[in-house]
């Protein structure tokens, strides 16, 4: 055990070393204190400063291929930590490359912290090199419309202020990225004030009580209630409440894409995702279809969810409830979403539940009159098979390996607590459709700007934020064009993640829809066929082709062992629709 005067010592030499910090360190050491223990950059001459005070800080240092990689690889390990991720890179070119992640990030409503070096502000348009305001590129003015909090460190004494103010912008009521820009000469100067963190992790806690007022009467007053979880319910933590809430009345729950596994999927009253990659129970629990024994639901609850086109099958307009819609949100700002009549409570999902929890008189004892109708009109739904009851024997006679096989077979072999990153592309309604998530949180994709090559960096960013849990990321060979070579950060950092190539040497939809136009447009939307196993394995990685059903359950297997990034190409049919694209309902 040590001594008092130890401690006291090593209390002194902390203050001691705090003293000769220079910004650059001081920076980072405010990061750490907040929670953050990875940062994931490109090195550049505007921020060397930075590069010797990474592990005097206590934060593991990640270097990308590229900057996009960098703001990909934060917003996956943001995403898994449940905080926010932080890249790094050069003013100019680095943060015109940022751009893609940053507005994805704002689209999804996630945390990244980007910092950039700029040069120093006498240099500034003398035509320095990579002085971005004499080439038309204005850091801020770039990052200002997809940030919450954009600005230039002007000094020493701002650097803690500035600190704060962008992680509160990101950390506030919804979560959002934040830019700072440090000038180099900044960077260099000491520091000696201690940081004291925010430790902002906690989602905030809102509720108005006055709308919220309306709502058991709107229960009561039904018998077909479908809950539309969305990913604030994820945020929130509110996986407990809604369980409760959903068996005590028998109540189905549906979510969006990016909240799958807010309920696990094993459970009962789970009718698995609506929209965009969505299931066959889940769309007829909400949607209904006059003329058959399936009405459309009567109350739909949306918890944390934003109406848009993805979420919403195209548009709630073509489906309303038959007597109300309840949508709880912290934001009331419904500018992503659709306008519908709706009754709006501002709420985080969690505090709302709890409020429904304690005020339960107003509704318990008819809620559960109706729970036996419920229940039948439930069982109703699930007499009809999903999609992922399809056998393998019935496919395999037209395809030699469907997408569905891979995400079916995955699943099967794939640890329950396995992390599955989605990038964009067919393989995502096919990932979404017959993956099945057992907690929240543990399927990551971006699902309103929908960019292609990001699922090997966020994968990293993930496996990064939850070394324990196995993290699996799901991309096309198109995919793999655009963000392949970020794989080389997993193997320099032993970052054991698995990538399952669906390579079908087409662009997927894109290739499907192009049929309509004829051969040159076909031509345009296939790829020559690529063996990127062969390229994982010239990079240190290991790699495998599998080209029959057989041989897939061996090769996950085989990558799960492995311990070292393990990449899988899969020659699948590019020739198939993808799920809920046909069906009727």
């Amino acid at each position: 055990m040590e001594t008092k005067e130890k401690q006291n010592a090593l209390s002194f030499d902390q203050k001691a070393i705090e003293k000769k910090q220079n910004v650059s360190l001081f920076v980072l050491r405010a990061l750490n204190k907040e929670g953050i223990d990875h940062v994931f950059l490109v090195p550049g001459y505007m921020i060397d400063p930075f590069l010797q005070n990474f592990e005097p800080a206590g934060i593991k240092a990640v270097v990308a291929a590229k900057e996009d990689g960098a703001a990909y690889m934060a917003d996956g390990y943001g995403r898994a930590v449940k905080n926010f991720g932080v890249c790094m890179g050069i003013g100019g070119p680095g943060i015109t490359n940022m751009t893609t992640p940053m507005s994805a990030a704002y689209g999804d409503r996630t945390s990244i912290l980007a910092l950039a070096g700029s040069i120093k502000f006498e240099w500034r348009g003398r035509g320095t090199f990579q002085d971005s305001s004499g080439t038309g590129v204005d850091d801020i003015a770039v990052m200002n419309p997809m940030t919450a909090f954009a600005q230039i460190i002007p000094d020493v004494d701002n650097t803690s202020p500035f600190i704060k103010k962008a992680i509160k912008a990101m950390r506030g009521i919804e979560n959002l990225p934040a830019f700072l820009s440090i000038p180099v000469d900044i960077q260099t100067e000491e520091l000696t004030k201690p940081y004291v963190p925010l430790n902002l992790k906690e989602p905030p806690r809102i509720l108005d009580k006055i709308s919220i007022q309306k709502v058991p009467d709107s229960l009561t007053d039904a018998t077909r209630i479908v809950i539309l979880a969305g990913n604030g319910c994820v945020w929130s933590d509110a996986e407990k409440e809604i369980v409760e809430f959903a068996e005590k009345y028998s109540i189905p729950v549906v979510t969006t894409l990016r909240a799958k596994g807010a309920i696990s999927e094993k459970h009962p009253m789970s009718f698995g995702v609506f929209g965009l990659g969505g299931s066959l129970h889940a769309n007829k629990a909400v949607m209904g279809k006059s003329g058959t024994e399936f009405p459309n639901v009567e109350v739909l609850l949306v918890l944390g969810a934003t109406l848009n086109e993805n979420n919403t099958h195209g548009g709630m307009e073509n489906f309303p409830p038959e007597k109300n819609l309840i949508r709880v949100d912290i934001n009331p700002n419904n500018e992503r979403g659709l306008e519908v009549e709706e009754h709006f409570v501002m709420g985080d999902v969690k505090t709302f539940l709890n409020w429904m929890k304690e005020n339960q008189h107003l509704y318990h004892d008819k809620l559960m009159a109706s729970r036996s109708k419920r229940t039948e009109w439930i069982e109703s739904i699930k007499k009809t098979p999903y999609h992922e009851e399809i056998k393998f024997a019935e496919i395999k006679k037209e395809y030699q390996i469907h997408p569905a096989h891979v995400i079916l077979e995955l699943r099967k072999v794939a640890p329950d607590n396995t992390v599955l990153v989605v990038d964009s592309g067919a393989h995502t309604f096919f990932s979404g459709h017959y993956w099945k998530s057992y907690a929240p949180n543990e399927f990551l994709v971006l699902s309103t700007t929908g960019p292609m090559g990001y699922g090997i960096s966020m994968g990293i960013g993930a496996k990064c934020g939850r070394p324990e849990q196995p993290c699996v990321c799901v991309v096309g060979d198109g995919s793999m064009l655009m963000g392949g070579m970020e794989l080389v950060a997993a193997i320099r950092y032993d970052i054991p993640i698995v990538i399952v190539v669906i390579n079908n040497s087409a662009l997927g939809n894109v290739y499907m829809n192009s049929k309509k136009g004829g051969p040159e447009a076909i031509e345009l939307t296939t790829i020559p066929t690529k063996n990127w196993a062969d390229f994982a394995q010239s990079l240190g990685a290991g790699g495998i082709v599998v080209k029959d059903l057989e041989e897939l359950g061996s090769a996950f297997k085989q990558a799960f062992s492995a311990n070292k990034p393990f990449l899988i190409d899969v020659r699948c049919e590019r020739d198939v629709k993808t799920p809920n694209t046909e069906s009727e309902w």
